[in-house]
């Protein structure tokens, strides 16, 4: 089969390159919060001081380890976008996306913001395209 032929390879690769460039900007911001958590940690010298500085800490890291997985995916989906043995898993890495997505989205529903729900749901456009790439791979198997 050529791969040209391989429906989903265009938006696979697109997404992926699109998760890669937000997933490095994400460990930035969380290497920011690490850093400056630790450095209103250490300024601070009170409790209430101390505590923000661990809870932005603490952000910064599941930050970091949430944009690693993201990181990691746009890579396979760059790197295997022209391979269909490979869009079971790619697919099944696109439902893990949509399944965070979409939690990331019910928590954005108990604030007062309806700009975070905004967010939520433009943040489910990129898995749900990620995951119809793969499908659209999986199926030129068939």
């Amino acid at each position: 089969m050529n791969n040209t032929e391989l429906k989903g390879r265009l938006m696979l690769k697109v997404v992926g390159i699109l998760y890669i460039i937000f997933a490095a900007l994400s460990i930035l911001t969380g290497l920011l919060a690490v850093v400056g958590g630790a450095a209103l940690g250490v300024a601070g010298g009170e409790s209430l001081a101390l505590g923000l500085g661990a809870l932005a800490m603490i952000l910064g890291f599941v930050a970091i380890l949430s944009s690693v997985f993201s990181l990691v995916v746009g890579i396979l989906g760059v790197k295997w976008c022209n391979r269909p043995d490979k869009a079971g898993t790619l697919f099944v890495l696109g439902i893990i996306l949509i399944v965070l997505a979409a939690l990331s989205l019910l928590s954005s529903f108990g604030g007062d913001s309806s700009s975070s729900v905004v967010s939520g749901l433009i943040g489910l456009v990129l898995p749900v395209l990620y995951t119809l790439g793969a499908w659209q791979n999986k199926q030129s198997l068939q």
